[in-house]
């Protein structure tokens, strides 16, 4: 990073040389007199910059190189800014290899080691997925049911009402529904009508997937709105993991 300093102080001086020529050498007498500045001050080493400081200068210094390459295009300032841009580059390369390596000597920090990006790999992580969920919906639904709040006048809730019926059906659920509009839907004939419920469940969107336990009558929602039967197992992972993070 040093050198780069050095590239970026060069490359300041350049940008300025054109325009220090046009100035009367007279009026830059002063810069070679004599200072009345304390002479500790003057042989003081410079701070040195962290590297977030060194990175902000030659970001900036890259940005002003082409500016000034547009602004005012000529061979020397492409130059100046092309030569700033290849640094960047190559300091990308740099870090781009320096995390293969690390990989390799830290194998902890590779992701690809629990969840792998390759193509080869999806269908087997999605047959583990699967299996997670299966297995986390069995858990939660061994002391737990469903409770669906649908409006039978709207489609959409029609539409998950199938969706409900058969995801319970396959997974042995217990399923209660209840028509908050008072119309029943033909999928599920042995609803009930709201007679309060959800308004003491506090559900004030609709349609609403509730697991509850008949035992303690402690309840939980489990999706609002339409809802696919995969995204509805993995609903079931989420809650049964607490939203623990599989990525």
């Amino acid at each position: 990073m040093r050198r780069a300093l050095c590239l970026l102080i060069l490359l300041a001086a350049t940008a300025h040389a054109d325009q220090l020529a046009l100035n009367d050498s007279v009026g830059w007498h002063w810069y070679n007199e004599p200072q009345d500045e304390d002479k500790s001050e003057l042989t003081a080493p410079a701070p040195v910059m962290t590297p977030s400081e060194q990175k902000a200068q030659l970001q900036q210094a890259t940005k002003e190189a082409l500016d000034t390459a547009i602004l005012y295009p000529t061979p020397q300032n492409f130059k100046r800014y092309m030569t700033l841009q290849n640094f960047w580059t190559g300091k990308a390369g740099e870090f781009s290899q320096s995390a293969k390596q690390a990989m390799l000597m830290y194998p902890e920090l590779d992701y690809n080691l629990k969840f792998s990006h390759y193509n080869g790999t999806v269908p087997s992580q999605l047959q583990a997925d699967q299996a997670k969920a299966k297995d986390a919906i069995a858990a939660l639904t061994a002391d737990h049911g469903l409770f669906f709040f649908y409006r039978g006048k709207e489609p959409r809730d029609s539409l998950l009402a199938s969706v409900v019926k058969d995801f319970c059906a396959e997974n042995g659920i217990s399923l209660i529904a209840i028509s908050v509009d008072g119309a029943i839907s033909p999928t599920l004939p042995q609803s009930r009508i709201d007679t309060g419920q959800a308004q003491r469940m506090g559900i004030r969107y609709f349609p609403a997937l509730f697991l509850v336990n008949p035992r303690d009558e402690s309840y939980q929602p489990v999706a609002y709105g339409f809802i696919t039967p995969d995204d509805l197992s993995k609903q079931f992972l989420n809650v049964a993991t607490g939203f623990k993070p599989n990525f």
